[in-house]
């Protein structure tokens, strides 16, 4: 009996232990469910604006933090910015369908180049780039969303 009593207090501390250090851990993915979560419009007009955004802010982060020295990063970081603005600006020309599919096509290409600074460690704080990722993913379910229900 007497062990009992000891192990349910251990496995409170285990319990919140765990979520404080998931926190500590992951708090930008939390953050970015929450954003996701709080209402995210199924259109192509502000969320093509955003993701050009989005990708103008590694280059640009890049800069500040001294990682764009190479011709071959500031090469590789303007073609990302064409390739995600382009898809930005098609996504608005195009029918509604099938911009929702673009524009979510390019948020799930920019969470995968997230994903690449994240585990490169370069150009933007992993922080921001495991934000951004899953930021992205529920940003192309939610344009998604319209096509398929």
């Amino acid at each position: 009996m007497e062990s009992s009593t000891n192990v349910k207090p251990m496995e409170k501390r285990s319990t919140t232990y765990f979520c404080v250090e998931l926190m500590k851990k992951r708090w930008p993915s939390i953050l970015a469910l929450v954003i996701a979560a709080s209402g995210l419009p199924a259109s192509t007009d502000p969320m093509s604006l955003l993701l050009f955004l989005i990708a103008l802010f590694y280059p640009i982060s890049g800069a500040i933090r001294g990682h764009l020295r190479k011709k071959s990063t500031i090469f590789i970081q303007a073609i990302a910015v064409g390739i995600f603005g382009m898809i930005a600006l098609v996504s608005v020309y195009v029918d509604r369908e099938a911009g929702l599919i673009l524009l979510a096509a390019g948020y799930i290409g920019h969470a995968i180049w997230d994903i690449a600074h994240f585990k490169s460690g370069k150009i933007v704080r992993r922080g921001y780039a495991e934000f951004c990722a899953v930021l992205d993913l529920c940003i192309a379910l939610v344009l998604l969303g319209p096509v398929f229900i």
